[in-house]
């Protein structure tokens, strides 16, 4: 007898989301220790954070697809502790194996908006194919803006600011991989170009840059100076040790299926 072999697609929605909420990571994060088994760090839930972007947005796919699994795939990250903001981020859902293909998108963005709770929003929801997940990847070195709130060890003047926007827009920045990230990145030097710089000062000790640079640039790396593996850098420029408060990603600049 002949044996018919049934392969269902998987299904491609893209979007953009805006993390509203720091300290939740983009993707499931599992333990350190147990890595996911469950142990008294991470109080069994095999998890270092109870939630991410990728399982509050994730949940309400499945549910609609009454597929097996999903995989998040978007143009780069935020740093836990970092907001995403403006547009948002691109981003594309894949549903493997989905019983169901035809959704109302609207709601469904609806729910997950509902389901996230303040925390995270999607918008632009539309279906797409696989292409457009290779195309985000190599979009992760995009055009990106940032806004960071600096405090200095020292008093800071109003033409220091000044003078900081002078030396950092238009400037190439070589940086080697943060201190903080070297246990599971590769010890590399890169450069990345920074286009525009704005500083505001809000308090004797303390101001708001906004940055437009190229994508992968390592923003707190950029203030600390992080030893001095990232120059030029704002605590060196100044001579004034500069340690960043808050971050929060304010646009990604990408042409992309999900505007």
């Amino acid at each position: 007898t002949e044996q018919v072999k049934l392969q269902v697609n998987s299904l491609f929605i893209a979007g953009r989301y805006r993390k509203l909420v720091r300290n939740i990571p983009q993707s499931k994060w599992f333990c350190s220790n147990c890595h996911g088994k469950g142990c008294k760090k991470c109080d069994g839930t095999g998890k270092m954070y109870s939630e991410s972007v990728e399982e509050l947005i994730s949940k309400q796919f499945l549910e609609a697809t009454e597929g097996e699994n999903t995989a998040f795939h978007a143009s780069g990250r935020e740093d836990v502790d970092a907001r995403m903001l403006g547009k948002g981020r691109p981003f594309v859902i894949e549903i493997l194996k989905p019983k169901k293909r035809f959704l109302d998108l609207k709601a469904l963005e609806t729910a997950v908006n509902m389901h996230a709770n303040g925390k995270v929003e999607v918008s632009n929801l539309r279906f797409t194919s696989k292409e457009v997940v290779r195309r985000l990847k190599k979009a992760e070195l995009a055009q990106k803006e940032y806004r960071v709130l600096i405090e200095f060890e020292n008093e800071v003047s109003e033409d220091a600011l000044r003078l900081l926007e002078e030396k950092l827009s238009g400037v190439m920045v070589k940086q080697q991989t943060p201190l903080r990230v070297l246990h599971r990145r590769a010890d590399l030097t890169r450069e990345k170009y920074i286009y525009k710089v704005k500083v505001k000062k809000v308090s004797l000790r303390r101001a708001l840059m906004e940055i437009r640079c190229q994508g992968g640039l390592y923003v707190k790396e950029l203030v600390s100076g992080d030893d001095g593996r990232t120059m030029p850098n704002v605590s060196d420029l100044l001579g004034n040790k500069a340690k960043p408060l808050k971050l929060d990603v304010l646009n990604v600049i990408i042409n992309d299926c999900a505007r």
